[in-house]
């Protein structure tokens, strides 16, 4: 992968980060009576913080786009998803104080797995054009596995696990997503708009993607962060690294060591993600306790 496609993969994990604070910050916010799936998006797009979040949000699936198209999904996305830790230290920045010790112990560790999850992964250039077999089955087993997991979060008890399984459901549909972005742009660039509109990866794309966001913004809702935030990052990594082996051969280094380094590699950036969000929750309720006592 080209250091350009890397440099652009970490600016748009940075981008992506503020958007998912931002866009949390709006959705938990909304009106307890709101019901159904699109009254909290109606909602929501008359929100000024939250359509902030969303300028964000397209800057960033701008610059993931051509991360994507310029490399490997099996390399861009694992940057991608551990960019909600790496993007600590600007956070603390923006909000003029020093990161905690346990935010920099999450940066540390998510940094080093993901240091050691690219160099131990090294995935082969693979092909520019997703195989069209085993891209649609891919898709329509994502698609499939999404809408089940959403269904099944309806019977949850408690609004946390729904956030959780919610989570899991958008996470899914956005390691699909990713594939057919790299999909798109390549007939975009190869074969010109018209082929481009009438592509069912195109179609696909926006459906899955919408569904996606829209998901997201009730797992949002349902309960804290931390209860959907990181399974969809890390579903959202193993989907899409899934969608690049598959469809695109991007083949990883595949021996017995190399397989357990990545994974543990892996887990130590689920373990940065999972801590962020749980300091996220706790930062967030420290800032309500205070205004309350104002």
């Amino acid at each position: 992968m080209s250091l350009v496609a890397g440099g652009l993969a970490l600016l748009s994990a940075v981008t992506f980060a503020g958007s998912t604070s931002v866009q949390h910050h709006a959705a938990e916010h909304a009106p307890d009576g709101l019901t159904g799936a699109f009254s909290l998006v109606r909602h929501l797009v008359l929100q000024p913080l939250w359509l902030i979040g969303q300028a964000l949000a397209i800057a960033g699936l701008a610059l993931h786009a051509t991360a994507l198209h310029l490399g490997s999904v099996s390399v861009v996305q694992p940057i991608v998803i551990s960019g909600v830790v790496l993007a600590v230290p600007v956070r603390s920045a923006l909000s003029r104080r020093w990161p905690w010790p346990r935010e920099i112990v999450a940066v540390c560790v998510a940094a080093a797995g993901l240091t050691a999850f690219l160099v131990a992964s090294s995935p082969s250039r693979g092909r520019e054009a997703p195989l069209a077999e085993p891209a649609i089955l891919l898709t329509c087993i994502g698609a499939a596995l999404a809408l089940v997991i959403g269904l099944l979060s309806r019977f949850a008890p408690h609004p946390t696990r729904r956030s959780f399984l919610l989570g899991v459901s958008a996470g899914v549909l956005f390691g699909v997503v990713a594939g057919l972005i790299k999909a798109v742009l390549y007939l975009l660039t190869h074969e010109g708009l018209l082929a481009t509109a009438a592509s069912w990866t195109t179609w696909t794309l926006l459906v899955l993607g919408c569904a996606a966001v829209v998901i997201n913004q009730h797992a949002y809702r349902l309960a804290r962060l931390s209860a959907s935030m990181p399974v969809l990052n890390v579903v959202d990594g193993i989907v899409a690294i899934t969608f690049g082996y598959y469809a695109y051969q991007e083949v990883p280094r595949h021996s017995p060591l190399f397989l357990a380094v990545e994974l543990l590699s892996f887990a130590a950036i689920a373990v940065g993600l999972i801590v962020v969000a749980r300091l996220e929750d706790e930062e967030r309720e420290e800032e309500l306790a205070a205004s309350q006592q104002r």
